[in-house]
């Protein structure tokens, strides 16, 4: 499935997050070497989602009932949608709010010329055109020509292959919206144990659960409160 479909379909009710999964975690660098990775055109992993019509409670405060039919959960990939969301998107994903994001990364930023990652950091980038925020990008709110008339405003000479590659960039910028993740699908008849089980299982990989965050989300399947409560 596209990145770009996948958030799609977060945007439109239709791929969620299971309760039981704990919070984002990642880091920014993590957020900065999965974005180095998709431009680079390297795997980045695969989406493990769960399609059934007798889902646990969602993250989001999203209550199903039976007119949603069948619902597809995210059961791996979690950490990489939310942060693809963020960053392409620039807001936070519906089933998370500001106070449930610890570590925000909206704000990551790419040099235009050099295809440089870095968060933003106003001495370095204030005056600097090249340097461009990602989510402007992928929605269109800073375009290659924006950036070369800012640098010929700014008295700089920008010769036709310095043009080129500045624009060329920007299509690979927004060709990783176009990245597939592959996707593997829990069984439609699976129960709720058996997919909190392989839920327990892929998750030997990744930045890896603790024992406790693993026993967490086996209780939250059925005690959605627990995770608030303890």
């Amino acid at each position: 499935m596209k990145i770009s479909q996948i958030l799609d379909k977060v945007d439109d009710n239709q791929l969620f997050v299971p309760a039981f999964q704990r919070e984002y975690v990642w880091k920014r660098k993590d957020a900065k070497k999965l974005f180095e990775s998709l431009l680079d055109e390297f795997p980045t992993g695969s989406l493990l989602t769960w399609e059934t019509s007798q889902p646990p409670e969602l993250k989001g405060g999203v209550q199903h009932n039976s007119s949603m039919g069948a619902i597809k959960l995210i059961l791996d990939g979690q950490q990489r949608i939310t942060t693809l969301y963020m960053i392409i998107r620039g807001k936070f994903p519906p089933y998370y709010n500001e106070e449930e994001i610890e570590n925000d990364v909206r704000n990551l930023h790419i040099e235009v010329e050099k295809k440089e990652l870095c968060f933003y950091k106003r001495r370095t980038m204030q005056d600097n055109p090249l340097w461009v925020k990602l989510s402007d990008i992928f929605n269109n709110k800073i375009r290659f020509r924006d950036v070369r008339d800012a640098l010929e405003s700014a008295g700089n000479i920008v010769s036709r292959d310095r043009s080129n590659t500045i624009e060329d960039n920007f299509v690979d910028i927004k060709k990783v919206s176009e990245q597939e993740f592959l996707e593997q699908a829990v069984p439609v008849k699976a129960t709720l144990s058996e997919a909190i089980n392989i839920f327990y299982k892929v998750n030997a990989s990744g930045i890896r659960l603790t024992e406790a965050e693993l026993a967490l989300a086996q209780i939250c399947g059925y005690w959605p409160k627990a995770r608030k409560i303890l």
